[in-house]
This record gives C-alpha cells, sequence and structure tokens, in this order.
C-alpha cells in the first residue's frame, strides 16, 4: 500500500494555501499536483474553494497547485481513522475537500517516494505531466512548463499506525522559479 505524504517544511504565506474539492470519479492524494485556477460550481455562493483539475499539455504553462497532509483525509476502505493513524495512507474521495498549497519559488516540501513518479536523485527536477496528477522525476524541466520543484535531498519519515517504527522515503524538495 502507498504512503503519501506531502508537507510544507517551510512557513507558507497564507494567500499560497487553498481548499480544493475532488472531482466525480476521482481519488486524490497528497502530494498529488492539480490545476487549481477556477472556483467549483457545487457550491452555492462559493468563493474559495477551487475545482481539482488534472494537468493537460495545453495548462502545463499555468501555476499548479500542489495537495498536502492535514486535511479531513480517509482510509482506503472509507473510515476515518482513530487513536494513532498512519497519516500517510490517507486518500480524498469525489465531492471532499482538500488543502493545496499553490506553488510559489522557493517553497520547499517533503514528498513521498509514492507520490512521485520515477525514483528521485538529488538534483533532478519534479515536474507534471499530460493527463496525471502525479510529479514526475526528471533531470530537466521541460519548456514550457510553469511550476516545478528541485530535488535538494532525500530522507525518510517515520510512519506511525500499524507501521509502528517503520520509515518511508521521502524527498526535500524546493519550487524552482518558472520556466514558462
Amino acid at each position: 500500500m502507498a504512503n503519501n505524504l506531502c508537507r510544507p517544511v517551510t512557513e507558507v504565506p497564507d494567500y499560497l494555501v487553498g481548499v480544493g474539492i475532488v472531482p466525480t470519479g476521482v481519488t486524490l492524494y497528497p502530494g498529488d499536483i492539480i490545476l487549481a485556477n477556477t472556483l467549483t460550481g457545487d457550491i452555492t455562493g462559493n468563493i474559495s474553494v477551487f475545482a481539482a483539475t488534472k494537468i493537460l499539455t495545453a495548462t502545463l504553462g499555468q501555476q499548479m497547485a500542489i495537495i498536502i497532509n492535514g486535511g479531513f483525509e480517509q482510509l482506503p476502505d472509507g473510515r476515518r481513522p482513530s487513536g494513532q493513524p498512519d497519516y500517510t495512507q490517507y486518500s480524498y474521495s469525489a465531492g471532499e475537500t482538500f488543502t493545496m498549497i499553490f506553488l510559489a519559488p522557493q517553497l520547499r516540501f517533503e514528498i513521498s517516494y509514492d507520490a512521485i513518479t520515477g525514483t528521485p536523485i538529488v538534483g533532478n527536477s519534479l515536474y507534471p505531466t499530460n493527463d496525471s496528477y502525479d510529479l514526475t522525476k526528471g533531470s530537466t524541466t521541460p519548456s514550457g512548463t510553469f511550476s516545478s520543484l528541485k530535488v535538494l535531498a532525500l530522507k525518510y519519515f517515520r510512519v506511525g499506525g500499524q507501521f509502528g517504527g517503520q520509515f518511508i522515503n521521502t524527498v526535500i524538495a524546493i519550487v524552482k522559479n518558472p520556466t514558462a
């Protein structure tokens, strides 16, 4: 089972923190990257909840947001955790809201390997790709990609719950200046 972790490791200005809603037929996880540029029409009078949109080639030049741990997640079997849960196992189901951070230069995040396509290497880039919510690892960021990160370090994160003293692999990554 995947252990999805995404948390900021620097202070994040309030204006970069947002709330999104999971689209129908989709399950999202911490570390997923989305386009959040329109408010959802699913909530009457909404002024603050964004529709989570999958990245497409045509939108790679726009600012992205990353989903972080810390909302009202649930376990894969639909239960809400109690006690000492392993919150790296949480997911967001269709219609649920989640906390996200818009990717601005110099913000740093700790992100688990399970949220990344490919094995991260220090100095490599993490960037969105067409028709995916995952970050992809590459030696460079493709031209025209607005939001990307650079891997600064590899580390471990201790998971709780049923895993007790086990650890998962994570990266510390910094948001790069836009290339688009």
